[in-house]
């Protein structure tokens, strides 16, 4: 009898661990999880604008995550906490945010965005941002970067 009672004491933390984990939603174009808490670590993961995780413990500016069966570190300014709305439970009007909010908070532009900052500024050299955004540097050449630089993390940690 003390066994059963062990065992559904024990599955009543976990559902209420479970439930009690926050979700974060990722809001900027790609975010990446590490496998520790530093801005150079090795990547366990990368996840997409809009992504959700679970957020399973916090330490300073850093989350660990779970995502697709994956866990490690996030910096906090990658994500937004998902709120539950009071509003929303109360079946009362939440305020909308527009488009344009959204592509602002998620550090990126929606094709109409685009559109629109391109015809109130014709100026702008805008085949040099697509040349910019287009260069990807590899995790790979950012180690060798890091390491060759004796460069070290934000705060002294190496």
């Amino acid at each position: 009898m003390r066994g059963k009672c062990w065992i559904i004491i024990v599955g009543l933390v976990l559902v209420a661990s479970v439930a009690m984990a926050a979700s974060v939603k990722v809001i900027t174009q790609q975010a990446v999880i590490r496998k520790d808490k530093r801005f150079f670590a090795p990547v366990v993961a990368t996840v997409p604008y809009g992504g959700v995780m679970q957020a399973l413990a916090r330490e300073g500016d850093w989350l660990r995550v779970g995502y697709r069966g994956n866990q490690g570190w996030i910096h906090v300014s990658a994500v937004d906490e998902q709120k539950l709305e009071l509003s929303s439970l109360m079946k009362s009007k939440a305020t909308e945010t527009s488009k344009d909010e959204v592509a602002l908070a998620g550090k990126g532009f929606t094709p109409e965005v685009e559109k629109a900052f391109r015809a109130k500024n014709p100026q702008m050299k805008y085949d040099l941002v697509d040349k910019i955004e287009a260069y990807h540097v590899s995790m790979e050449e950012v180690q060798m970067f890091v390491r060759d630089g004796w460069l070290k993390e934000p705060g002294g940690a190496s």
